[in-house]
């Protein structure tokens, strides 16, 4: 019996801890292609494809799994997280959006953004 994780969009990007995020549930989750979501991480798709679970795309995976996470517990639910994440311009950083943040490398940035909105910061 799989132990599911504490975060909901976590666990559900996870049919087995040992491989982590799944590459394709995440695909589904931001209603991507997988080549987009390969794209997104900065891994090539055949990486993506042949070994999902490999520490290179799971490091990658990750910030765009945690970025969900919070949006989530912030803004409402997943629904309006994913909008947010694919759609949203944030102010903070010349109206970029989430997903244009990430694709170039910064997601560390997105996330702690993120921090000072808990923090009580003004968006």
């Amino acid at each position: 019996m799989a132990t599911a994780f504490l975060d909901p969009v976590i666990d559900a990007l996870s049919a087995d801890k040992a491989h982590g995020i799944e590459p394709k549930r995440l695909a589904d989750m931001l209603q991507m292609s997988l080549g987009e979501i390969a794209e997104l991480a900065g891994v090539h798709r055949t990486t993506l494809a042949r070994n999902p679970g490999s520490p290179e795309v799971q490091a990658k995976l990750g910030p765009i799994a945690t970025i969900l996470s919070r949006a989530t517990d912030m803004g409402g639910g997943l629904s309006k997280a994913v909008l947010w994440f694919r759609h949203q311009p944030i102010a903070a950083f010349g109206y970029k959006r989430a997903v244009d943040i990430v694709q170039a490398g910064e997601a560390t940035q997105i996330l702690a953004w993120l921090d000072a909105l808990e923090d009580g910061a003004y968006a």
